[in-house]
């Protein structure tokens, strides 16, 4: 097959490697897929890996079931391709992140739609990558990591469902030898948007699997739902040489609801680590209490057991919380924010949130609510009823630095905002100004000047607040506008 071709494959069981023989083109991709709603297997546990886009560009993979492999697909020095709406499953080898769906210095493609269902190791690897779209996609149990980003840098993780009964969500760390690969503090500008964490398992005594297991730089988390979590629904860690950078990162407008741990955990390290800049606005928690499925520790089984623990501190430095809202049906408690040492209690009584509001300096604006008035939280429907008190309740991401007109503004903090990463297909975000109708789309950002480049002129006034498009009168609390 040459440029422009698609190749329609009928429905069989094919036991052997998909491997494409030649790149397309822009605009004249190489088609393999299945032919109308024919079903089309690839399996045999020889396959390492069962579709092979090495060195390949401008390729579309879609419509296949791969079963019962070594190892699902590989994107090795492989740019511009698309794979979409496949089934993956039962990976065998234990091969870490080369088991499953595999990037590796490979950047602009996409993989939307897909299915993936148990794999031996970690499910989908990005390492040593940029400038990938990871959309729509479902996966369930791997027995490391359902996916990871590994010193990758302006990937995209956006409205896939997250569901893990063997480990942990996802992790963003840098790499200490992964493929022979090291490289330190560079794994940044990762955008991980409006996804779903549905579950992770019980750890034992080990440290608990969390949603994410962050350590990454200059990220931008937002707009997710994680519940039901075993562990933490985001753990901002420190640990190691691969996780010792985590700064810069921008967390706002999530859910984290349902923890047997906690929604959010930061960590410290006994070994130091760069951990700064980390700033939290518009999130929501509520509904977590510790349960101590780790038993190796006093604090944990004597002392949090049974808690209502929606924010674990493990510092008072590197962070600032902004607008958080928690919930909770019996009122203000020392515990609902809590400041520990690891696994080890404080010397110091803990504080309300009431307390916090008034004498912590990186904790702005914290609000207690008795009830979120969810939709339906039983059927894991976290949007906000007409009446709930988190609508127009959360603060502006940032602010304008000067007066001006015309379609470059300077804001004080552009970190917050995303402009497409130059990924094809994508878009950058649409922001509005306090007490403005009008929107604006960004085509680029210049992070370093914190200059954002709009589709049409606004007028703007100095430290006028900036947002994502919001509807009323200022942005909501929680995971939806």
């Amino acid at each position: 097959a040459h440029a422009g071709d698609t190749v329609y494959v009928r429905e069989g069981r094919f036991k052997e490697q998909l491997k494409v023989r030649n790149s397309g083109t822009e605009g004249n991709f190489v088609t393999f897929r299945n032919y109308q709603l024919e079903t089309v297997i690839i399996t045999g546990k020889k396959l390492k890996p069962a579709i092979d886009l090495s060195n390949r560009e401008y390729v579309v993979i879609q419509g296949f079931n791969v079963e019962k492999v070594g190892r699902w697909l590989y994107f090795l020095e492989a740019h511009n391709n698309i794979v979409r709406d496949n089934h993956f499953s039962q990976a065998y080898d234990r091969a870490g992140s080369k088991s499953g769906i595999f990037f590796f210095h490979a950047s602009h493609n996409r993989f939307i739609n897909n299915t993936l269902k148990s794999n031996a190791d970690d499910a989908l690897s990005l390492v040593d990558s940029e400038r990938n779209l990871v959309e729509g996609n479902s996966i369930h149990n791997a027995h490391h990591a359902l996916w990871d980003i590994r010193c990758g840098n302006y990937n995209v993780l956006r409205n896939n469902y997250f569901y893990n009964e063997r480990q942990k969500g996802g992790e963003v760390y840098d790499c200490d030898g992964q493929v022979k690969t090291r490289k330190y503090d560079a794994t940044r500008r990762n955008l991980i948007e409006a996804n779903e964490f549905a579950y992770t398992a019980n750890s034992g005594n080990k440290s608990p699997f969390s949603g994410i297991q962050y350590a990454g730089q200059q990220g931008i988390i937002r707009h997710n739902r994680f519940h039901d979590t075993t562990g933490p629904g985001l753990r901002m860690a420190l640990y190691g040489k691969e996780a010792r950078h985590n700064w810069g990162n921008r967390v706002y407008n999530n859910l984290f609801y349902g923890s047997q741990f906690a929604g959010i955990w930061l960590q410290r390290s006994r070994k130091g680590g760069q951990f700064e800049d980390n700033r939290f606005k518009n999130n929501l928690l509520g509904g977590s209490r510790f349960v101590n499925n780790d038993r190796r520790w006093d604090w944990w089984n004597q002392t949090l057991k049974g808690k209502p623990v929606q924010l674990y501190l493990d510092r008072r430095d590197g962070y600032r919380f902004d607008h958080t809202a928690f919930v909770s049906a019996t009122g203000d408690s020392p515990y609902l924010a809590i400041y520990g040492n690891g696994n080890r209690g404080p010397e110091k009584p803990q504080l309300t949130i009431a307390q916090m509001n008034a004498q912590e300096p990186n904790f702005q604006h914290g609000l207690m609510i008795a009830d979120a008035r969810f939709i339906d939280p039983a059927n894991h429907d976290y949007r906000l009823r007409e009446d709930s008190p988190l609508i127009d309740a959360g603060t502006f991401l940032t602010q304008t630095s000067s007066p001006g007109s015309g379609t470059e503004m300077k804001v004080k903090d552009a970190a917050y905002f995303y402009d497409g990463f130059g990924i094809p297909g994508e878009q950058g975000d649409q922001i509005q100004l306090d007490g403005d109708t009008q929107s604006a789309r960004i085509i680029s950002i210049d992070y370093a000047t914190n200059a954002l480049r709009l589709d049409q002129p606004l007028s703007w006034r100095k430290d006028q607040g900036v947002s994502l498009k919001y509807n009323g009168k200022a942005p909501d609390i929680g995971a939806y506008e």
